[in-house]
């Protein structure tokens, strides 16, 4: 899936669930969220509590990944964690920066996300 596309998506599920984008603000977050495929794509909305994980909606849809465990194993098996995160960090980024939002601002709404959990 492009970014345009999960751009797309993430447009319409903020329409449905009322998010008014002129009021909060959504970023994309990697909260260290894993499954046996890779980094589950996750989003914070200013000023709510939480974080929602992308992992789809029924039984024939699937979590959307800022990274892929398989792009990031050697040949023994062993996950290199640390190319891992930093693949999805510059997902996380690349999202963010296409919606205005720089890295320091997206902290800050993270930030403002956590201080009410």
């Amino acid at each position: 899936m492009s970014i345009g596309n999960i751009i797309d998506r993430i447009d319409r599920e903020a329409k449905e669930n009322k998010i008014n984008k002129r009021d909060k603000r959504m970023v994309a977050w990697n909260a260290h969220t894993t499954d046996d495929v890779g980094v589950i794509w996750c989003m914070v909305i200013e000023d709510e509590a939480g974080y929602r994980p992308m992992t789809g909606r029924g039984e024939l849809s699937s979590a959307w990944y800022l990274a892929r465990l398989a792009d990031h194993t050697d040949e023994d098996g062993k996950v290199n964690y640390t190319s891992l995160w930093a693949a999805a960090e510059e997902v996380v980024d690349i999202y963010n920066e296409e919606q205005g939002i720089s890295r320091k601002e997206a902290m800050e709404i993270v930030a403002s996300s956590m201080r009410l959990g």
